[in-house]
């Protein structure tokens, strides 16, 4: 049903209709003197002569100021539209923080969704629209925003908000869907209307009329925020060894990490090495990078500390090769990300030409000018410093870190190399120790598609095994501090890194919001004590990790299918130690069933004081979310 109304009748009924006739649509118009009784206005607002070609009167906002109509007592679902008239005005400056007029919906406790232009030097205000779900007296549009599209062309234009009771909030200009995610707005439900009129310096006045409203029961759903990351895929697996396997990887080297099994790498990244007794203390073995260094003062520190270091092969380095201390030389950080085309390119297409000819051509960059971000350091490049590296020191290994490409296909951060997973065999050819960094429990604001799925560790750790057959050992680099995750996260993604071939660790440990904090882990008391038990935990297995995978050892079944379980068999000693983890953030139970075993035995849940019958190679046991667990059983 449709029922013509003026904004005053409308405003008399439109509580009733809330609780009796839920399906009745009532359009409120501005004729006559009493238009605006029912609103609340503050500043420039009121009635005003329509834009033509309409022949009415409608809603006038002018600069600053504020319409506001509530609809019903209480939140609830429901379809309001309206025709907006759009200027296409925007201010001097469009790429500066502000917003000019908006429209939309209003809940009970002050958050509103409203679209229209919204200017930051990430949008396109000047040209299209964006929505705020926000509570405008404390929170600025361009805060919680979502980009919208759509263009800004002048004239009136139908907008459409329709909350149904089971879907939740979609949006649509002109009848086309936009671009809304109801599930990031924290809007349950709406109470009332809202329009803004331009708060920047464009001169934008904001026009509306028949305002046509249907009200709907209290919505069934709410939003989810953040969404449940996606499940781990069918074909990532457990890879067994591609090559024989090597206990003592480091031995080769003179002046590397370790000569003997019992040594498993516990790093931390880019730390001042007057911490490091203290990261001793948390089980950390070993440094990474020196900031600006190596210099004769931090390996002195470091010295003092019995911290050994993998750093830059620096004119200091040069000079002290007989250094104990140093095990490795980084062979920098994530060359497989864009690097900027004004400082690492210095602006010159030449050198794109030698390193990327293919993206020289394709860009047609002998006669455009470049106008990217700037590609990737070429793995040609990577080969041929590794090359000099060894060249002038062979006693140790070079580590290469790479980014989160290695795992996450849709890393825009590789510029125009998104995607090209054809680069990484490549890069491997420039290393001895290969390692990698992505951050799934700390990356909601870079990709919801890699929000807490912590499967991208292990999985990016099987594809560096694989594009190097094994024969280099592959590190992972977790974050670990406040905000990178909770404890048991982090230890899923070491143990899970592990399960999958890892033979090295790396800790990052910095925070950068609200404050930056380089050592931020050392301040985190929850996750250092997790990290310290989960490093005592691995120095004490290293003789066990580095003893051989046994491959085929364990088939594992898993009673909640988005919760597959990982699993990792080493004997030592006549023992049998199965390393296991959760693949996702949903509890399951797990049923193991090992080859070879018979009879009656017991498996030692390591670090839980407990234990778990197993009968004929065959057990059970539950997993919370995330959850890891290591068996051990004796021998007979």
């Amino acid at each position: 049903m449709r029922t013509g109304l003026t904004a005053c009748a409308s405003a008399v009924l439109l509580s009733a209709l809330c609780l009796t006739v839920q399906a009745q649509e009532t359009v409120m118009t501005f004729e006559g003197a009493d238009g605006l009784k029912h609103w609340t206005v503050v500043g420039d607002a009121g009635l005003a002569s329509a834009p033509a070609p309409r022949q009415a009167t409608a809603l006038r906002l002018g600069k600053d100021s504020r319409a506001t109509i509530l609809l019903r007592g209480n939140d609830g679902s429901g379809k309001v539209e309206f025709w907006v008239y759009e200027d296409a005005k925007a201010p001097f400056n469009p790429t500066a923080y502000g917003a000019g007029p908006m429209w939309g919906l209003l809940s009970s406790d002050g958050r509103v969704v409203a679209v229209g232009s919204i200017y930051a030097p990430y949008l396109n205000g000047s040209q299209t629209y964006a929505a705020a779900a926000i509570n405008p007296e404390k929170e600025r549009p361009w805060q919680q925003v979502q980009y919208l599209g759509g263009k800004r062309a002048v004239g009136w234009h139908k907008w459409t908000f329709d909350f149904d009771p089971d879907r939740g909030l979609s949006l649509a200009c002109d009848d086309k869907p936009l671009p809304f995610d109801w599930n990031k707005s924290r809007f349950f439900g709406f109470r009332g209307l809202v329009l803004f009129g331009d708060a920047t310096d464009s001169g934008q006045v904001l026009y509306a009329d028949d305002i046509a409203v249907t009200l709907g029961p209290e919505p069934r759903v709410k939003p989810v925020w953040p969404p449940p990351p996606p499940a781990p895929p069918a074909e990532l697996t457990v890879l067994p060894p591609l090559a024989p396997w090597n206990p003592t990887p480091y031995a080769r080297w003179k002046n590397g990490p370790a000569q003997t099994d019992d040594y498993f790498p516990i790093a931390v990244w880019l730390q001042s090495p007057a911490n490091a007794s203290r990261y001793r203390e948390a089980g950390i073995n070993l440094y990474i990078g020196l900031w600006k260094g190596p210099t004769a003062e931090q390996i002195e520190q470091l010295k003092k500390a019995g911290m050994p270091v993998i750093c830059d092969l620096n004119e200091y380095a040069l000079q002290h090769l007989d250094e104990k201390i140093i095990v490795g030389w980084m062979h920098g950080d994530e060359p497989d990300n864009a690097h900027t085309f004004k400082d690492y390119w210095k602006e010159d297409k030449e050198r794109i030409k030698e390193g990327w000819p293919e993206i020289y051509a394709r860009l047609g960059l002998d006669k455009n000018d470049y106008r990217g971000y700037g590609p990737p350091v070429p793995p040609k490049w990577i080969v041929r410093d590794y090359e000099e590296m060894r060249r002038k020191d062979p006693s140790r290994p070079v580590l290469l870190n790479l980014g989160m490409g290695v795992s996450f296909d849709p890393w825009h951060g590789r510029g125009e190399r998104t995607g090209k997973l054809e680069d990484y065999p490549e890069y491997l050819k420039g290393c001895d120790i290969a390692s990698y960094d992505i951050y799934p429990a700390s990356s909601a604001e870079m990709d919801l598609r890699l929000w807490n799925a912590l499967w991208y560790v292990p999985q990016g750790i099987r594809r560096l095994r694989q594009w190097c057959g094994d024969e280099k050992p592959v590190w992972m680099v977790v974050g670990a501090s406040e905000g990178a995750g909770t404890p048991q996260q982090i230890r899923n993604q070491v143990w899970s890194a592990i399960i999958h071939g890892c033979r090295g660790l790396c800790y990052f440990v910095h925070r950068f919001r609200p404050t930056f904090n380089e050592h931020a882990l050392l301040d985190s008391p929850a996750e250092l004590a997790m990290v310290t038990s989960v490093n005592r935990m691995i120095a004490h297995l290293a003789p066990v990790l580095n003893s051989p995978t046994v491959p085929d050892a364990v088939t594992v079944s898993s009673s909640n299918p988005k919760t597959p379980v990982h699993a990792m068999v080493k004997k030592k000693d006549g023992a049998t130690y199965l390393f296991s983890a959760a693949m996702y953030c949903e509890e399951t139970q797990a049923t193991f069933r090992l080859s070879g075993l018979r009879g009656r035995q017991t498996a030692e849940v390591l670090g839980e004081d407990r234990t778990v019958p197993v009968v004929d190679g065959v057990f059970v046991d539950a997993f919370e979310k995330d959850g890891v667990h290591i068996y051990r059983i004796a021998a007979r």
